[in-house]
């Protein structure tokens, strides 16, 4: 199975380009989602998150406020450390599910998208590193549009991450999607073209290791703990 890292920056348009790849039949393993599910009411992630920040930040429905918790972490590197604490082993449990039971039944591609790609050096085992940007100006204006927050606060939510051209740095592939749908949509199709061209033998039987070797290098890092 051949698995291949994707990332990008904050209000970059991955969505856009893991929808198209989904359209196409490939399999996602997607960080995200999984982090979202996971700290369900009455989940494992959810009982370790109150055990960490305690039942302030929770809704009326004893759901986690992400609102609340966002606004908690964002800029106190302690707590954003404490919440990666409590909330990386189960989203890393659940990822390696996920991916094993792609394997066994005998998907030899998936696409792992994971927002910290780049900082955890994981993308050392996930090839090709696929990683989306796209212009400073549209990246300010689509947070703004979809978070309903002005310019000045979008420009420090995007400073808050990694730098886009330090992860375009490290990338094997790189998907502008500051033009248009359609010019992203052709970046995307020659993405799965290349892709689909064929996984070697090493590749089916030990990529599944590479990618618990990736957790490894994130352990060793420090970032989870």
């Amino acid at each position: 199975m051949r698995i291949v890292g994707l990332t990008g920056g904050i209000a970059t348009g991955k969505s856009a380009v893991t929808a198209q790849l989904r359209a196409a039949g490939i399999p996602l393993v997607d960080f995200d989602l999984i982090a979202r599910e996971v700290c369900r009411k009455g989940c494992w992630g959810h009982k370790r998150v109150l055990k960490a920040f305690g039942d302030d930040i929770l809704g009326p429905k004893g759901e986690i406020d992400r609102d609340k918790l966002g606004r908690l972490i964002f800029a106190d590197k302690a707590a954003r450390a404490k919440l990666n604490g409590a909330t990386h082993p189960v989203i890393f449990c659940e990822a390696i599910c996920q991916l094993l039971s792609l394997w066994l039944t005998c998907h030899w591609l998936v696409v792992v998208d994971m927002p910290l790609l780049i900082e955890v050096g994981a993308y050392h085992f996930l090839r090709p590193c696929v990683v989306v940007t796209c212009s400073r100006e549209a990246e300010v204006e689509r947070l703004m549009n979809r978070d309903g927050i002005d310019a000045k606060r979008a420009a420090e939510k995007i400073a808050a991450q990694m730098p886009l051209k330090e992860k375009e740095q490290m990338a094997d592939i790189v998907i502008d999607n500051s033009g248009s749908r359609e010019q992203t949509k052709q970046q995307v199709q020659r993405l799965i073209i290349k892709l689909r061209k064929g996984s070697s033998l090493w590749g089916i039987i030990f990529s599944p290791l590479l990618f618990v070797a990736a957790i490894g290098s994130f352990v060793a890092a420090g970032f989870w703990r």
